[in-house]
């Protein structure tokens, strides 16, 4: 009887709500107003005073009042996200006193002040994300106890918010402009997931992580640190990608988090990682490394296989590639077999077993013990010096070689102890591998720092540098390569569009000795960076010998051989001539146009009609010829890659 009673009353309710239901709105479900097609920047008036559940997102709404939520006495949920909101009056939401819920993000509020969330008592989630607050009021969360999450990512906020939320589990500060924390700014000891990326870090004091005793995940994506934070503890979560600013981690960097469970270090600058590095986590179940310069070499083949062994899974393994040495650049490095890292082939050293004969002296009354046996091996892994006198050198875990060509230009390859790779290079070239050739003060029409570099040159084409450009402009999303000829006639203003992942780009299809000005930028510009530009000119077409000039003994005959024969020629055609030439006089006669018995095979009309030999034409034209040519570079209906291949993006490579 009770049951029915109350399926009548809900139903009353329901039909209710769906007669008084808006025009643009939804009301199928029970006290839940859904409206997304409705298009009006005024807040609707005649909404039932039963809602539990209301849904005005992306409506056009530009203001709100107190008196816009009169009789909404059991609302819940209010989503206004998506609207053109700029301001919230003092107190507008102090009649909703059972929200719990609210959610205003992507509008356009610019400040908070201290009235603006007042009575809402049971609020527990405030969504404030993707507006232009520029200022919270110290006092804005007042009240807001039972508040769980707080999200103000992508706002213009410039210090932290100050607040004392006991019961906050979840604060997102995500992509503001705080570029420093201090301890004790929040008072919230039970916060469980903290997301401070994108801010501008470039540390994160201990004292803050060690408040926050319950913390479980931490977001420091894509802010300036240089070393892992210290201090980190009890952390199921932990993200640092996008902090370029740290190139080398340390094997006790994450020995406090036994508990971790997913690690992302993407987008970094690491290029090794220490062997051990994971032994403290052994409740690791994923962790991503995309988008690394790794070396893949020897000292970095252990991470495959303890990839293989654990289990554990790597994220965006596609994007997790070798960047040198040449051999491995490009190669996914899950892949790759340890005969691919280049270490050295493991080498079985037998060396002799020594046997020790103690014994023990017994007293005269007793009887005298065994001897007893005692055998020590002795094992080592380094060959023995030439000279016995010489203790062998004690090898160490860096004691390791670099992969054959791993140095370019005819550099010298070793490791040094943290494991990175340094080449010592000829006088003529320097960078990390040796890949970038010294130019000549000649070269330059500005100081060499702020010029683009040219690596290679010949007669056709130009090796343009771009690793150092991107090294300065870690950020940029896309380059744009610009080339003009300076010394031909067409100089019109060729684009490139280039990856940053590429550490060269060679041009090809140049006009030789001619002068190109080559300038590159980044795309979209980041903080007005201007264009790096460099003048370069290609190399002189070699001399091509002479038809005449031979380099060998059978040739010697044909230097000989040649003149003498074209003589003979020149002799007989010289003597027909004039056999034509007497039989005209004489006979009247054409025998020469008609082939009397004289003429040669192969020289049908060999005088005119003035019986003079005919001049041979002149030289032929290119078409003629049938001479190759490249494709010309400023040809404006296309944009060419390195292969020559029409296309209007580059190809992903690393050379």
């Amino acid at each position: 009887m009770h049951l029915l009673l109350v399926w009548t009353v809900l139903g009353a309710a329901y039909t209710v709500l769906t007669e008084g239901c808006l025009e643009g709105c939804e009301c199928n479900q029970p006290f839940t107003l859904f409206c997304s097609t409705r298009r009006n920047p005024s807040f609707p008036r005649t909404i039932p005073p039963n809602t539990v559940n209301l849904y005005l997102f992306k409506n056009g709404i530009s203001s709100i009042e107190e008196s816009s939520f009169s009789g909404l006495w059991d609302l819940q949920h209010l989503d206004l996200a998506h609207n053109k909101l700029s301001t919230l009056p003092g107190g507008v939401f102090k009649r909703l006193t059972n929200l719990s819920n609210l959610d205003l993000s992507s509008n356009q509020i610019t400040e908070i002040s201290a009235e603006t969330f007042q009575g809402l008592s049971r609020l527990e989630r405030l969504y404030l994300s993707e507006n232009h607050i520029r200022s919270i009021h110290p006092d804005a969360f007042r009240g807001l106890e039972n508040l769980l999450e707080l999200k103000l990512t992508k706002n213009h906020l410039v210090v932290p918010p100050a607040f004392s939320l006991p019961h906050l589990l979840l604060l997102d500060l995500s992509y503001n402009a705080i570029p420093a924390i201090q301890p004790g700014v929040f008072h919230a000891r039970n916060i469980e997931t903290l997301r401070l990326g994108g801010l501008g870090l470039k540390e994160v004091p201990a004292d803050l992580l060690n408040e926050l005793k319950n913390l479980h995940e931490l977001d420091l994506s894509d802010n300036h640190l240089t070393k892992v934070p210290p201090g980190l503890r009890g952390l199921t979560k932990l993200n640092l990608a996008g902090n370029g600013a740290i190139s080398q981690l340390h094997p006790d960097d994450f020995s406090g988090l036994s508990g971790l469970q997913d690690l992302d270090l993407s987008r970094m600058n690491l290029r090794t990682l220490p062997k051990g590095l994971f032994q403290s986590t052994p409740r690791l179940r994923g962790v991503s490394l995309a988008q690394n310069p790794f070396n893949c070499v020897c000292l970095l083949s252990w991470l495959t296989e303890w990839l293989r062994v654990s289990g554990i899974a790597l994220h965006r393994s596609e994007e997790t590639r070798c960047h040198f040495p040449p051999k491995n650049a490009g190669k996914i490095l899950h892949n790759l077999q340890n005969s691919d890292f280049g270490c050295p082939i493991p080498t079985t050293v037998f060396v002799p077993t020594t046997l020790a004969l103690t014994s023990t002296a017994a007293p005269a009354t007793t009887t005298s013990p065994k001897p007893k046996y005692t055998t020590t091996i002795i094992i080592t892994t380094t060959i023995a010096p030439n000279n016995p006198t010489e203790e062998p050198a004690v090898p160490t875990q860096y004691d390791q070689q670099c992969p054959p060509e791993t140095c370019l230009n005819g550099g010298f390859c070793r490791l040094d102890l943290p494991g990175e790779v340094k080449c010592e290079c000829p006088a003529e070239f320097h960078g990390m591998y040796c890949e970038k050739l010294l130019l000549t003060p000649a070269e330059f029409t500005e100081p060499p720092e702020m010029q683009l570099q040219v690596l290679e040159r010949t007669s056709s084409s130009l090796k343009v540098d771009l690793q150092s450009y991107v090294q300065k402009n870690k950020h940029a999303e896309e380059l744009s390569l610009s080339v003009q000829n300076l010394s031909g006639s067409d100089n019109r203003l060729v684009l490139y569009p280039l990856t940053p992942t590429l550490p060269h780009y060679t041009l090809k299809g140049l006009n030789s000795n001619s002068t190109y000005r080559i300038c590159l930028k980044s795309t979209p510009d980041i903080n007005g960076e201007t264009e790096l530009c460099s003048e370069a000119q290609t190399a002189g077409e070699s001399p091509t010998p002479s038809a005449h000039i031979t380099q060998s003994r059978e040739g010697s005959l044909t230097l000989v051989l040649v003149p003498a024969v074209a003589a003979g020629i020149l002799l007989l055609v010289v003597i027909v001539s004039a056999i034509c030439y007497t039989r005209r006089r004489r006979e009247k006669a054409h025998a020469c146009e008609n082939g009397g018995p004289l003429e040669l095979e192969g020289v049908k009309t060999c005088l005119d009609e003035k019986g003079e030999l005919k001049k041979l034409s002149e030289s032929p034209t290119s078409t003629e010829r049938g001479w190759e040519s490249e494709e010309p570079l400023m040809d404006s209906s296309r944009v060419g890659n390195n292969n020559g291949t029409p296309t209007g993006r580059l190809p992903h490579s690393y050379f």
